[in-house]
């Protein structure tokens, strides 16, 4: 049974990597001290809200380059390197995703192989690097975290990788 028709797999790696690009890839309600946390980290950047104090160096607003930098452990470095490596990765198909919605016969024309396949491959990574940082991100932090992101990353690069184009 095929989950997406042929005809309408250009248009779904288009929408899927708009969405993985869009969407929070993990969310975090933990505690601490008394503290209670919210994190929302996209590609880009990262939202962390804490509740119950006022902190002197606290940023709620990170960029993804910044996250590592503002670590206090080498796990949590790490998970702020492969976040900042999965927005770099999403850059990619990003980018391919513009010129394949407007040019989607040229591009797949220039490419050796389905350009669906490429989509799929490429948001694997990005769901490989960002379930790998909210594994670092849940050993670290006591709490809750949901991959929500990361999920629907790999969902799609299957979906993706597995249609039927023939």
């Amino acid at each position: 049974m095929a989950w997406v028709k042929s005809e309408y797999a250009g248009e779904l790696a288009v929408l899927s990597t708009w969405l993985v690009t869009l969407a929070p890839w993990s969310a975090s309600v933990f505690e601490a001290a008394g503290l209670t946390v919210v994190a929302l980290r996209f590609l880009p950047f990262r939202f962390q809200f804490i509740f119950g104090a006022a902190l002197q160096n606290e940023r709620p607003f990170l960029w993804a380059w910044e996250v590592a930098a503002f670590q206090s452990s080498p796990e949590l470095t790490l998970a702020g390197y492969l976040g900042f490596a999965a927005f770099v990765a999403s850059s990619i198909p990003f980018a391919l995703s513009l010129f394949y919605y407007f040019e989607e016969g040229r591009l797949a024309a220039a490419l050796p192989v389905d350009p669906v396949r490429v989509f799929g491959a490429l948001l694997a990574l990005v769901a490989l690097l960002t379930l790998a940082a909210t594994v670092l991100f849940v050993r670290y932090f006591p709490g809750f975290s949901l991959p929500v992101g990361a999920l629907v990353a790999a969902v799609l690069a299957y979906l993706l990788l597995t249609v039927d184009r023939t």
